[in-house]
């Protein structure tokens, strides 16, 4: 029996006993809360597991489930609540953080490279127009608003591991701080390995430069040049537009210093104002003591269908192919489909509280237990791989990812037992064909709305 998701499981609950033994630092109050914790019927171990562990049920539920129905261990919904609110939200920030990075979440399948996407979405909650950062008031009278937070994260695309997320207010979002706010997070060993992709709304000169600053690749999809806010119309005659693709590589100085010489040779000089907020751009000349930086990427236009084109910059060298940047690129929407899994598969949209501080820590929470069940899924994918099939099937098949974050979720809560559950047999027994290359279907539009939970 294949020994990885036990010791997934031991990892994660030995960092949570480990805070349990310092609890003081992740305690609203220190030196008052907890202190008495194993007098009672919820310690901070206990607590924190049970709040990893939560699924779509109410509360009470889930308070029965990981207690395995025993009356005389189950605590009140009231307790739970109280020994919550003693927790801060640094102690989920926390655990999430080095959990994740306990196990190797980045996987290097595309040219020896591995693909990250930012992106971010609308993680919504029961409405209270109080809280006004959150509340989207209703355009019409007699309409109901709602309240969201926007959820930033940053995902290997391949193996669908969430690396790092920024919650910001749902009326106050800024995805392109969040994206630098995790750049700044993140410090792989060898970065020239790692290609960053983007959508639309995150292009900026800004982020270009942080890149360089990172030594990172990346490759972000703009606005055409036709548009005044695209970065490409600075280069809009330097472009064979009437072209249905191109590949054409430029090449500049970028400086702060505006001089009559620099103003003069545009093409070759590409000025910054110091108005600007690049604050990236900066530390590229401190880090070269110079007003000069050089840079150059690589401008591709690719056509989508019919009278259909997008546009591309990247710094990936020529040794990746138009068809390689394609392919790149059509690998972003990867973080839509971890998107879909932790809200719908995972149940992030199922939500315990109303209290903004239990929201957030559900949503750091609900994404622990989705990188603890994408790590135990994806080792099940390769013992799937392993599976002989026959080769007239007209489909391949893979792992269910719905299923097996379900399962496992199950194998977080579950309490050991002398009968040993071989969870990678079950995970692969719970397989689905691959069809998109036989579906073409209209992507459907729906409402934004809350799910309910029972409260009491």
């Amino acid at each position: 029996m294949n020994d990885y998701p036990s010791n997934v499981k031991q990892k994660l609950n030995s960092i949570i006993a480990d805070m349990s033994e310092h609890h003081w630092l992740f305690s609203n109050n220190p030196g008052h809360d907890f202190m008495r914790q194993h007098q009672g019927k919820l310690s901070f171990y206990d607590t924190m597991r049970l709040i990893i562990g939560m699924g779509k049920g109410t509360t009470n539920d889930e308070i029965m489930d990981y207690f395995d129905m025993v009356p005389d261990l189950i605590p009140s919904q009231s307790a739970f609540n109280q020994r919550r609110s003693q927790i801060s939200l640094s102690a989920f920030e926390y655990l999430f953080s080095e959990f994740s990075s306990s196990f190797p979440a980045t996987t290097n399948k595309f040219k020896d490279h591995c693909i990250l996407a930012c992106d971010g979405c609308h993680v919504v909650y029961t409405t209270n127009s109080e809280i006004i950062e959150d509340y989207n008031k209703p355009r019409l009278i007699d309409y109901k608003g709602y309240n969201h937070m926007h959820l930033n994260g940053f995902v290997d695309v391949i193996s669908k591991a969430f690396l790092d997320i920024v919650i910001q207010p749902g009326q106050k979002p800024d995805e392109r701080q969040a994206f630098h706010m995790m750049l700044d997070h993140f410090s792989p060993d060898n970065p020239q390995k790692y290609i960053v992709t983007a959508d639309r709304g995150y292009e900026s000169y800004d982020l270009l430069f942080h890149c360089e600053l990172k030594n990172l690749n990346y490759v972000f999809r703009v606005k055409a040049p036709s548009s005044s806010k695209s970065l490409l119309s600075y280069y809009a005659t330097e472009l064979p537009d009437d072209l249905e693709e191109f590949d054409v590589t430029m090449k500049r100085y970028f400086t702060d210093k505006a001089t009559k010489v620099m103003k003069d040779q545009s093409d070759v000089y590409r000025y910054i104002n110091p108005s600007k907020n690049t604050p990236y751009f900066y530390e590229l000349l401190d880090r070269d003591k110079r007003h000069l930086y050089f840079m150059q990427f690589r401008v591709i236009k690719i056509k989508t269908a019919e009278n259909t084109y997008e546009y591309l910059i990247t710094n990936l060298p020529h040794s990746f192919t138009m068809d390689d940047i394609k392919e790149c690129y059509h690998w972003r929407w990867g973080i839509e489909i971890s998107f879909r899994y932790l809200k719908h598969a995972n149940g992030l949209l199922y939500f315990h509280s109303k209290k903004l501080e239990f929201l957030k820590q559900e949503i750091y929470a609900n994404l622990t237990l989705y990188n603890f069940g994408i790590f135990i899924a994806n080792e099940a994918a390769e013992e799937n791989k392993k599976k002989e099939r026959k080769n007239d099937n007209k489909y391949l098949y893979e792992i269910d990812i719905s299923s097996a974050l379900k399962t496992a979720r199950k194998f977080f809560i579950r309490r050991d037992s002398d009968i040993p559950i071989d969870i990678i047999k079950l995970m692969v027994k719970y397989v689905h064909a691959v069809k998109e290359k036989f579906r073409q279907f209209d992507r459907p539009l729906r409402g934004i709305s809350a799910i309910h939970f029972g409260y009491r």
